[in-house]
């Protein structure tokens, strides 16, 4: 009979795990005998109950039968040798850490038996050509596939499968787009075909999904007629967060289409919770909901065999009781084995010279549950100040975070981030500590991204920073798919976001601490301008649009102009910037006069905007105040004011009478403590012309439409004062051209009568948006009835002499 040494069972629980039930229905144990077993050392009482009736000579039969055949050579060691029953074969550590197993470490990825017994099961049905492994972030689904399924197909385990070349790609590729990446696996088994790179992109890109397809065809061609291309499409929930949206209809039709073929397999690896996403996309819900392998996490004899086995492996030992305090602190929740294999790593790292791994050591790290934190934060701390201030510079291209707030990792280039010293030495340092990974990119520059995503749940230091800019990074990711959307629809207005989001853009860019380069040259031309500086300078350019004016006009509203003469004082006052204006001699239109200014005056650089009239409108003694109405048409303020449309603080304030500019004027005189009221038109247009009767319009004799909002402009509304600098007259006034047409005190017939009293009709000039450039000459007279209110008439300050 065979005899069981106390550590072969031991060792045999653990690893049977919750396959023990598997075990007692092949032997037939009734219910009850099984109630009595000890939780959690069942295999001791299916072990005593076999010695029982002498059937141990069984188990390696039953073991076969269980799918648990890993298990038969412990029955054959010998006692003395159970801790090291393989000879150390591996020479380095024999835990990767929170990088995933590749297929060059199938020799020491250890207690996932089962589950590669039935992904290989699934893939031998003919009828099985898509396979997707779905399980939690760290439950070891690329793992599964790269160290397990691959190699034991590699090994002949589906009967030809040692002929299946097999291509890896992840859906993210290149900035978004995953052809260029396919393309360049592919290209090494077209090499007798004499196709490049880009050849084989355009063959993919294919508008009918069928390029793959043929492509595989050409790749098999000089194969045994049973061999089948095997495509592994890791990390698949890139095609949500990384793949671009224009690219991610034609990969799932590429994919879904490859499948029909009987020459390709399709194999992807995709984190469970982006499983709803795939419900949006006819024909990838169906895959998958017919061939989806759900990979739960590693029970406790699982886990005990992932640390046991590649221990031997290696010839490390345990000390005592270490193995069951690991299994204990790991528990079996969600993103478990990440943890566990960073721990297991640094442990190997703390290994004593005779390759101990101590209790001492898995406490100087702080178990697994803190063991990433910890190593996270010391490598952080051993970096100098400038170093440590890259740390969210660097993140924030390494990480995405969905609409629920997930984060999920993404690849950067190197050059991109590692902008300075500073940041390489960031990088270099988290790279030594295995918590980044640096690796050739697809375009021969290397590309880092991180380790694994357990990093950003367990570093307090990083969680709490995505916390904090969730709603960040997916402003910024939105931005780049909305940019790509707006480009393909021809760039039109209406595609663009409102200048409200714009305010939420710019905090985003101070919260991430972006910079104008940080963006695409398209995301720059979808955004505009986003800082004040900015702003002015694409001002001061004379090929800026009136459009893109218009947006800077608001953009500054938003964000608070911040401009003199253009809001309030600190008192709350209107803030008035003067410009002096020559004496001289001006001759009216129409023969209507001619005039002449003996004094110099001011007038006020802007139109009074809607900031600085609501001042009036709300102050206690201000628009409702009857004082200020005395000797008017109208001697009490009206029961309402004028509604503003363009309800921006710096736009020129439009539906004020003239009737009401004028009470303004008094109300601010006393506010002041000097006497403003409106110009006369001989006066508006010496400052207009500068006194030099060639200046047709304030720049100068000839029409320049760059220069003003009129017609021309075909925006349509007014605008924020001061947006074209060009337009400025020779005293330093601007917008005396367009935007709105601009109240005088004196009647229109005769020009001579400035009187406040009586309803004759006030002089209006200047043009507005909505007028030719005829209307927006400079000597160009117009009028308007004193009580009559428009959108399209505003007013302007002087300080002179009283009349």
């Amino acid at each position: 009979m065979m005899d069981l040494s106390g550590e072969i069972i031991r060792q045999l629980c653990r690893r049977l795990g919750e396959d023990w039930p598997n075990l007692a229905r092949y032997f037939d144990i009734s219910r009850e005998r099984c109630k009595g077993f000890t939780p959690g050392r069942e295999y001791d009482g299916i072990v005593a109950w076999l010695k029982e009736r002498e059937r141990l000579g069984e188990l390696s039969k039953a073991f076969a039968a269980i799918d648990r055949d890993d298990l038969i050579p412990l029955l054959e060691a010998a006692p003395s040798s159970v801790l090291q029953t393989v000879t150390p074969t591996w020479p380095d550590s024999p835990f990767p850490g929170l990088r995933r197993f590749n297929p060059e470490d199938e020799p020491i990825f250890c207690g996932r038996h089962r589950e590669i017994k039935g992904l290989l099961r699934k893939l031998a049905d003919p009828n099985h050509r898509f396979i997707a492994v779905l399980g939690a972030s760290g439950s070891g689904k690329s793992s599964l596939v790269a160290a397990g399924l691959i190699p034991q197909l590699q090994a002949n385990a589906i009967a030809g499968g040692q002929d299946w070349p097999c291509l890896e790609f992840t859906p993210g590729g290149v900035k978004g787009d995953p052809y260029p990446v396919l393309a360049a696996r592919l290209e090494p088994l077209l090499k007798y075909h004499g196709l490049r790179v880009s050849e084989i992109t355009e063959i993919l890109e294919a508008e009918q999904g069928y390029g793959l397809i043929e492509l595989a065809e050409k790749a098999l061609s000089n194969r045994p007629a049973q061999a089948e291309l095997l495509l592994f499409v890791d990390q698949f929930e890139e095609l949500f967060t990384l793949t671009l949206d224009t690219l991610r209809q034609p990969l799932i039709r590429l994919l879904t289409t490859t499948v029909r073929s009987s020459r390709v397999r399709v194999v992807v690896a995709m984190r469970a919770d982006f499983l709803y996403r795939c419900l949006d996309y006819v024909g990838l819900d169906r895959l998958l909901s017919a061939n989806s392998y759900f990979l739960g996490p590693p029970g406790p004899g699982a886990l005990y065999e992932m640390m046991t086995g590649p221990a031997a492996k290696a010839g490390l030992e345990f000390e005592e009781g270490l193995v069951e305090r690991i299994l204990t602190d790991t528990g079996t929740g969600s993103g478990a084995l990440a943890l566990l294999a960073f721990a297991l790593h640094q442990l190997y790292t703390s290994r004593t010279e005779n390759g101990q791994l101590m209790h001492k050591a898995y406490e100087c790290f702080g178990g697994v549950q803190h063991a990433i934190g910890q190593q996270a934060e010391c490598t952080f701390q051993k970096l100098g100040h400038t170093a440590q201030a890259e740390l969210e510079r660097v993140f924030r291209e390494l990480v995405q975070v969905d609409e629920r707030g997930i984060a999920t990792r993404q690849r950067a280039s190197l050059p991109t981030i590692a902008i300075s010293a500073a940041a390489s030495e960031l990088i270099d340092c988290f790279v030594d500590a295995r918590l980044l990974v640096r690796e050739p990119g697809e375009d021969g520059l290397p590309v880092v991204e991180v380790a694994h995503e357990a990093l950003f749940r367990n570093w307090p230091r990083l969680q709490q920073w995505i916390q904090n800019t969730a709603d960040d990074h997916r402003l910024r990711r939105h931005i780049t798919q909305l940019a790509a959307y707006w480009h393909e629809h021809d760039r039109k207005p209406e595609h663009r976001w409102p200048d409200e989001r714009i305010v939420e853009v710019i905090a985003m860019r101070e919260h991430l601490k972006l910079e104008e380069k940080d963006f695409s040259e398209r995301e720059r031309d979808f955004l505009g301008p986003l800082d004040r500086e900015q702003m002015f300078t694409t001002l001061n350019d004379p090929a800026t649009t009136h459009e893109q004016r218009a947006i800077i006009g608001v953009r500054l509203a938003l964000l608070g102009d911040s401009r003199d003469g253009v809001g309030l004082r600190a008192d709350g006052v209107p803030d008035i910037v003067w410009c002096r204006v020559p004496p001289g001699t001006v001759t009216l239109e129409e023969d209507a006069g001619t005039f002449t200014i003996k004094e110099a005056f001011s007038i006020a650089k802007y139109p009074i905007t809607y900031r600085q009239y609501r001042a009036f409108l709300e102050a206690e003694d201000g628009y409702h105040n009857s004082q200020w109405w005395q000797g008017l048409l109208v001697e009490q303020p009206p029961e309402k004011p004028g509604r503003q449309l363009n309800r921006r603080d710096n736009h020129p304030a439009e539906n004020v009478a003239w009737l009401e500019a004028v009470p303004f004027c008094r109300w601010l005189s006393v506010k002041l403590g000097y006497e403003v009221r409106l110009p006369t038109e001989w006066e508006w247009q010496q400052a207009a012309t500068g006194g030099d009767p060639q200046n047709k319009y304030p720049w100068g004799p000839k029409w320049d439409g760059n220069r003003a909002n009129t017609y021309e402009s075909e925006l349509s509304r007014s605008m924020a004062v001061g947006m074209y600098p060009q337009g400025e007259s020779p005293v330093g006034a601007l917008d005396m051209s367009g935007n709105v047409w601009e109240f005088c005190l004196n009647a229109y017939d005769p020009p001579g009568n400035v009187a406040l009293a009586g309803d004759a009709r006030r002089v209006v000039r200047g043009g507005s948006w909505d007028v030719n450039p005829a209307y927006a000459r400079a000597a160009c007279r117009y009028h308007s009835a004193p009580v009559g209110r428009s959108s399209v008439i505003g007013f302007r300050l002087v300080c002179a002499s009283p009349i």
